[in-house]
Protein backbone atom coordinates (compact mmCIF):
# COMPACT_ATOMS: atom_id res chain seq x y z
CA UNK A 1 0.00 0.00 0.00
CA UNK A 2 1.05 3.52 0.12
CA UNK A 3 3.12 5.11 2.89
CA UNK A 4 2.07 8.31 3.86
CA UNK A 5 5.10 10.49 4.42
CA UNK A 6 3.69 13.57 5.73
CA UNK A 7 4.78 12.64 9.05
CA UNK A 8 8.76 12.22 7.53
CA UNK A 9 11.17 14.02 9.75
CA UNK A 10 14.43 14.69 8.20
CA UNK A 11 18.17 15.87 9.58
CA UNK A 12 20.08 17.65 7.62
CA UNK A 13 24.08 19.07 7.34
CA UNK A 14 25.35 20.96 4.42
CA UNK A 15 22.59 20.29 2.46
CA UNK A 16 22.69 16.68 2.47
CA UNK A 17 20.18 14.28 4.17
CA UNK A 18 22.08 12.52 7.42
CA UNK A 19 19.04 11.14 9.07
CA UNK A 20 15.37 10.04 9.00
CA UNK A 21 12.16 9.62 11.22
CA UNK A 22 8.44 8.22 10.32
CA UNK A 23 5.51 9.25 12.30
CA UNK A 24 1.87 7.91 11.09
CA UNK A 25 -1.44 9.48 12.91
CA UNK A 26 -3.48 6.23 13.91
CA UNK A 27 -7.20 6.45 15.01
CA UNK A 28 -7.89 7.02 18.29
CA UNK A 29 -5.55 9.92 19.45
CA UNK A 30 -2.33 7.68 18.85
CA UNK A 31 0.21 7.54 16.56
CA UNK A 32 3.17 5.39 15.40
CA UNK A 33 6.44 5.79 15.34
CA UNK A 34 9.55 4.15 14.07
CA UNK A 35 12.96 4.05 15.24
CA UNK A 36 15.24 6.48 13.33
CA UNK A 37 17.78 5.51 10.91
CA UNK A 38 20.54 7.99 10.88
CA UNK A 39 24.23 7.59 8.89
CA UNK A 40 26.66 6.96 11.36
CA UNK A 41 29.46 9.19 10.25
CA UNK A 42 28.18 12.14 12.33
CA UNK A 43 26.96 12.33 15.84
CA UNK A 44 24.35 9.27 14.87
CA UNK A 45 23.06 9.30 18.77
CA UNK A 46 22.20 12.94 18.98
CA UNK A 47 20.70 13.62 15.57
CA UNK A 48 18.50 10.42 16.42
CA UNK A 49 17.10 11.71 19.95
CA UNK A 50 16.84 14.85 18.36
CA UNK A 51 14.57 13.33 15.56
CA UNK A 52 12.54 11.51 18.14
CA UNK A 53 12.34 14.50 20.66
CA UNK A 54 11.23 16.68 17.39
CA UNK A 55 8.37 14.29 16.55
CA UNK A 56 7.08 14.34 19.66
CA UNK A 57 6.72 17.93 20.09
CA UNK A 58 5.13 18.12 17.33
CA UNK A 59 2.41 15.09 18.33
CA UNK A 60 1.87 16.78 21.17
CA UNK A 61 0.88 20.19 19.70
CA UNK A 62 -1.32 18.80 17.50
CA UNK A 63 -3.60 16.62 20.51
CA UNK A 64 -1.99 13.42 20.67
CA UNK A 65 -2.23 11.54 23.43
CA UNK A 66 0.00 8.46 22.74
CA UNK A 67 3.09 7.34 20.51
CA UNK A 68 3.87 3.77 20.24
CA UNK A 69 6.87 2.25 18.50
CA UNK A 70 7.09 -1.60 17.83
CA UNK A 71 10.90 -3.02 17.20
CA UNK A 72 10.74 -6.57 16.72
CA UNK A 73 13.86 -8.31 17.02
CA UNK A 74 15.40 -7.67 13.58
CA UNK A 75 15.98 -4.28 14.75
CA UNK A 76 19.08 -2.88 15.67
CA UNK A 77 20.10 -2.38 19.27
CA UNK A 78 20.80 1.40 18.77
CA UNK A 79 16.81 1.55 17.98
CA UNK A 80 15.74 0.60 21.38
CA UNK A 81 18.33 3.71 22.54
CA UNK A 82 17.35 6.11 20.36
CA UNK A 83 14.28 5.70 21.24
CA UNK A 84 14.75 5.78 24.88
CA UNK A 85 17.04 8.84 24.85
CA UNK A 86 14.21 10.84 22.30
CA UNK A 87 11.65 10.20 25.24
CA UNK A 88 10.32 6.68 24.36
CA UNK A 89 11.53 4.18 26.79
CA UNK A 90 10.49 0.42 26.30
CA UNK A 91 7.54 -0.44 29.03
CA UNK A 92 7.42 -3.99 28.10
CA UNK A 93 7.00 -6.50 25.22
CA UNK A 94 4.12 -8.13 23.16
CA UNK A 95 3.73 -11.53 22.58
CA UNK A 96 2.16 -12.79 19.28
CA UNK A 97 0.27 -15.79 19.67
CA UNK A 98 -1.82 -18.04 17.04
CA UNK A 99 -4.13 -21.17 17.18
CA UNK A 100 -6.03 -23.20 14.49
CA UNK A 101 -9.62 -22.85 14.19
CA UNK A 102 -10.18 -26.31 13.56
CA UNK A 103 -10.53 -27.63 16.53
CA UNK A 104 -13.05 -26.64 19.02
CA UNK A 105 -11.87 -25.26 22.79
CA UNK A 106 -13.74 -27.58 25.55
CA UNK A 107 -15.03 -25.35 28.45
CA UNK A 108 -14.70 -27.32 32.01
CA UNK A 109 -17.88 -28.01 33.52
CA UNK A 110 -19.08 -25.41 36.34
CA UNK A 111 -17.82 -22.44 34.31
CA UNK A 112 -21.14 -19.92 34.28
CA UNK A 113 -22.57 -19.73 30.70
CA UNK A 114 -22.45 -16.62 28.30
CA UNK A 115 -25.06 -15.18 26.54
CA UNK A 116 -23.89 -13.27 23.46
CA UNK A 117 -24.97 -9.74 22.05
CA UNK A 118 -23.54 -8.79 18.81
CA UNK A 119 -22.32 -4.83 19.09
CA UNK A 120 -25.26 -2.03 17.52
CA UNK A 121 -27.75 0.63 18.71
CA UNK A 122 -29.86 -1.85 20.72
CA UNK A 123 -26.69 -2.43 23.19
CA UNK A 124 -24.44 0.13 22.33
CA UNK A 125 -24.66 1.82 25.95
CA UNK A 126 -24.20 -1.36 27.84
CA UNK A 127 -21.48 -2.33 25.51
CA UNK A 128 -19.50 1.20 26.21
CA UNK A 129 -20.27 0.63 30.36
CA UNK A 130 -18.86 -3.26 30.16
CA UNK A 131 -15.56 -2.39 28.09
CA UNK A 132 -14.61 0.42 30.46
CA UNK A 133 -15.14 -1.51 33.44
CA UNK A 134 -13.18 -4.53 31.54
CA UNK A 135 -10.14 -1.90 32.08
CA UNK A 136 -10.65 -1.77 35.75
CA UNK A 137 -7.12 -3.41 36.75
CA UNK A 138 -6.05 -4.41 33.50
CA UNK A 139 -2.69 -6.27 33.18
CA UNK A 140 -2.38 -5.43 29.59
CA UNK A 141 -0.50 -1.90 29.05
CA UNK A 142 -1.55 -0.46 32.47
CA UNK A 143 0.09 2.82 31.24
CA UNK A 144 -1.83 4.10 28.99
CA UNK A 145 -4.97 3.41 31.81
CA UNK A 146 -6.96 6.44 31.88
CA UNK A 147 -4.68 8.29 28.85
CA UNK A 148 -7.44 7.82 26.21
CA UNK A 149 -11.12 8.20 26.16
CA UNK A 150 -13.34 5.53 25.11
CA UNK A 151 -14.30 7.22 22.12
CA UNK A 152 -10.98 6.98 21.23
CA UNK A 153 -10.28 3.40 21.99
CA UNK A 154 -13.60 2.46 20.18
CA UNK A 155 -11.91 4.57 16.89
CA UNK A 156 -8.56 2.72 17.53
CA UNK A 157 -10.35 -0.70 17.60
CA UNK A 158 -12.70 0.01 14.56
CA UNK A 159 -9.92 1.07 12.54
CA UNK A 160 -7.88 -2.35 13.34
CA UNK A 161 -8.20 -4.59 10.47
CA UNK A 162 -11.81 -4.93 8.20
CA UNK A 163 -14.51 -3.89 10.78
CA UNK A 164 -17.52 -6.00 11.02
CA UNK A 165 -20.44 -4.73 13.81
CA UNK A 166 -21.25 -8.83 14.24
CA UNK A 167 -17.48 -9.27 15.18
CA UNK A 168 -17.60 -7.08 18.30
CA UNK A 169 -19.35 -9.12 21.13
CA UNK A 170 -20.75 -8.25 24.49
CA UNK A 171 -21.14 -11.48 26.59
CA UNK A 172 -23.14 -11.09 29.93
CA UNK A 173 -23.36 -14.18 32.61
CA UNK A 174 -26.94 -14.90 33.61
CA UNK A 175 -28.15 -13.78 36.48
CA UNK A 176 -25.04 -11.56 37.23
CA UNK A 177 -25.55 -7.78 35.85
CA UNK A 178 -21.80 -7.12 37.14
CA UNK A 179 -20.13 -9.85 35.72
CA UNK A 180 -19.60 -10.07 31.50
CA UNK A 181 -17.13 -10.26 28.75
CA UNK A 182 -16.12 -7.97 25.72
CA UNK A 183 -14.54 -9.67 23.22
CA UNK A 184 -13.58 -7.55 19.26
CA UNK A 185 -12.75 -9.56 16.84
CA UNK A 186 -11.33 -8.11 13.30
CA UNK A 187 -10.19 -9.55 10.02
CA UNK A 188 -6.21 -9.21 9.04
CA UNK A 189 -6.24 -7.40 6.31
CA UNK A 190 -2.85 -8.99 4.74
CA UNK A 191 -3.39 -12.79 5.77
CA UNK A 192 -6.04 -15.58 6.00
CA UNK A 193 -6.77 -15.18 9.73
CA UNK A 194 -8.55 -13.37 12.26
CA UNK A 195 -7.70 -11.28 15.42
CA UNK A 196 -8.15 -11.11 18.75
CA UNK A 197 -8.19 -7.16 19.03
CA UNK A 198 -9.22 -7.44 22.77
CA UNK A 199 -10.52 -9.38 25.11
CA UNK A 200 -11.60 -8.51 28.78
CA UNK A 201 -13.46 -9.81 31.66
CA UNK A 202 -15.32 -7.26 34.59
CA UNK A 203 -13.40 -7.67 37.60
CA UNK A 204 -16.68 -10.16 39.10
CA UNK A 205 -16.31 -12.19 36.02
CA UNK A 206 -12.64 -12.75 36.89
CA UNK A 207 -10.95 -16.11 37.92
CA UNK A 208 -13.63 -18.02 37.16
CA UNK A 209 -12.63 -19.68 33.68
CA UNK A 210 -14.75 -17.22 31.94
CA UNK A 211 -11.78 -16.29 29.66
CA UNK A 212 -11.58 -19.76 28.14
CA UNK A 213 -15.73 -19.32 27.54
CA UNK A 214 -14.74 -16.00 25.77
CA UNK A 215 -11.69 -17.86 23.69
CA UNK A 216 -14.05 -21.05 22.72
CA UNK A 217 -16.68 -18.45 21.48
CA UNK A 218 -13.67 -16.70 19.77
CA UNK A 219 -12.96 -19.68 18.14
CA UNK A 220 -16.71 -20.80 17.10
CA UNK A 221 -16.81 -17.38 15.24
CA UNK A 222 -13.60 -17.81 13.37
CA UNK A 223 -14.10 -21.67 12.26
CA UNK A 224 -15.89 -20.80 9.40
CA UNK A 225 -13.94 -17.88 7.88
CA UNK A 226 -10.88 -18.63 8.51
CA UNK A 227 -8.06 -21.20 9.74
CA UNK A 228 -6.42 -19.93 11.94
CA UNK A 229 -6.45 -17.09 15.54
CA UNK A 230 -4.24 -14.40 16.49
CA UNK A 231 -3.94 -12.24 19.30
CA UNK A 232 -1.32 -10.33 21.29
CA UNK A 233 -0.73 -10.05 24.61
CA UNK A 234 1.21 -7.88 27.15
CA UNK A 235 3.69 -10.76 28.72
CA UNK A 236 3.32 -8.73 32.23
CA UNK A 237 -0.31 -10.29 31.94
CA UNK A 238 0.69 -13.40 33.55
CA UNK A 239 -3.11 -14.84 33.74
CA UNK A 240 -3.84 -14.10 30.35
CA UNK A 241 -0.34 -16.08 28.82
CA UNK A 242 -1.32 -19.10 31.18
CA UNK A 243 -4.55 -19.52 29.75
CA UNK A 244 -3.85 -18.67 26.12
CA UNK A 245 -0.44 -21.69 26.53
CA UNK A 246 -2.89 -23.74 28.41
CA UNK A 247 -5.38 -23.74 25.04
CA UNK A 248 -2.62 -24.33 22.51
CA UNK A 249 -1.61 -20.83 21.45
CA UNK A 250 1.51 -21.02 20.37
CA UNK A 251 3.90 -18.07 20.25
CA UNK A 252 5.39 -17.07 16.59
CA UNK A 253 6.65 -13.52 17.24
CA UNK A 254 7.34 -11.04 19.96
CA UNK A 255 8.02 -7.20 19.81
CA UNK A 256 9.27 -4.80 22.12
CA UNK A 257 7.04 -1.75 23.23
CA UNK A 258 8.27 1.80 23.36
CA UNK A 259 5.83 3.93 24.75
CA UNK A 260 5.38 7.62 25.10
CA UNK A 261 2.46 9.48 27.08
CA UNK A 262 1.98 13.12 25.10
CA UNK A 263 -0.29 14.81 28.34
Amino acid sequence: GLIDLSGLWIARRRDRIVGALLTQPLAGSAAAVWAPEVDPSWRRAATAVALVRAALDDLRSRRFKVAQALLDESAPKHGAADLTGGGMPRVTELLYLERGTERPLDVAPGVPALDWASFGTGVEAEFRAVLQATYIDSLDMPELEGIRSLDDILASHRAAGRFVASRWQLGRVRGEPGAAAILLLSEALDRDTWEVAYLGLTPAARGRGLGCAVLAHALELAAAHVPRLELAVDVRNHPANRLYRAVDFTPFDTRAVHLALLR
